[in-house]
């Protein structure tokens, strides 16, 4: 890269291509601590946004200019992707502009009047009574039964994102494990957005269902497998293998389409609705308290009702002021 183009507006720029400028913002990522789930998401939007570029003969991060990112999302919706997911990828895609900008490969932001307008369709999450009688009623007649039922709960329990429990290992002898369950202190040492180390707790009935399965455990792992829970193979079970198994087990007591994210849900919904949305925050593992009250704002509110008309109501404060 010994001479420098011009862009669409005339400014010269380094000749840095698309697939290089890629690279080089993962790597950025990576080294700030993103989670592996997230490099791999990013870097398959980007790199389809690459893909369609050099169908247009653009491999120059330079060169990328409106049209191209409008022509990207007719292709996008022409494709049958959501809305929704149009929007996301966007997001993405101008987070790359941005990191473009900064490193001076860009001159300008080709995304800026670019947009896509969606409706935002709510979680409808099953209430926790249905669940928790859903869990009570697993079977457990194998060691694959007694492993979904303490995966399920302890997702339930702990919050936990599918990746957080497929990601949770064994603990060491002497110590608690870095990302897993430490059985003295009743909690689940996981991770938060950004990877940053975070800590949620458990009950004890969750680590009891824990217990039963590391029982049995042995019988599915293969020797020398660190993960907590396994799949048939013997292996650390995949994201795709527990999704599957949660579906199956929603089909099979009337919760068509259950996922780990309803479980999620629901508990987190519901400690913000009793205790409110700090504790919230900090059971979901959200970096801003406004990620929290974005998603659960209005049990919040219903929480900060509730105390005003317990704690501040106007007759009580007369009450207890001697006048009534």
């Amino acid at each position: 890269m010994t001479s420098n183009v011009f862009n669409l507006a005339g400014h010269s720029v380094p000749p840095v291509t698309l697939q290089q400028a890629i690279d080089h913002y993962l790597q950025r990522k990576r080294l700030r601590g993103a989670a592996l789930n997230t490099l791999v998401a990013y870097g398959g939007d980007l790199g389809d946004f690459a893909e369609f570029a050099d169908t247009q003969g653009i491999d120059l991060v330079g060169l990328v200019g409106a049209r191209l990112v409008e022509r990207w999302l007719d292709r996008l919706g022409h494709r049958g992707l959501s809305r929704r997911t149009q929007a996301r990828k966007l997001v993405v895609l101008r987070q790359l502009v941005a990191h473009a900008m900064r490193e001076g490969w860009l001159r300008h932001d080709p995304t800026q009047d670019c947009g896509v307008s969606f409706t935002a369709q709510p979680v409808i999450a099953p209430e926790m009574g249905p669940l928790v009688q859903m869990l009570e009623q697993l079977p457990t007649t194998n060691a694959a039964d007694l492993r979904d039922r303490a995966m399920l709960r302890l997702a339930l329990d702990g919050a936990l994102r599918v990746s957080d429990v497929t990601g949770l290992d064994l603990a060491e002898p002497g110590r608690p494990p870095r990302f897993g369950v430490d059985m003295a202190r009743l909690t689940v040492n996981t991770v938060g957005k950004g990877g940053k180390p975070a800590c949620v707790p458990i009950n004890q009935r969750t680590a009891t269902w824990l217990q039963d399965w590391m029982r049995v455990r042995h019988t599915m792992a293969h020797e020398g497998e660190p993960a907590l829970f396994v799949s048939q193979q013997g292996r650390r079970i995949t994201r795709q293998q527990a999704h599957n198994r949660i579906r199956a087990i929603g089909d099979r007591y009337q919760m068509p389409g259950l996922h780990f994210h309803l479980l999620r849900h629901r508990r987190v919904g519901d400690v913000v609705e009793k205790l409110g949305l700090e504790a919230g925050q900090k059971l979901a593992r959200h970096a801003k308290k406004s990620t929290t009250a974005n998603i659960y704002g209005a049990q919040a509110d219903a929480v900060v009702r509730h105390v005003l008309r317990e704690q501040a109501d106007l007759d009580g404060v007369l009450v207890r002021g001697g006048v009534a």
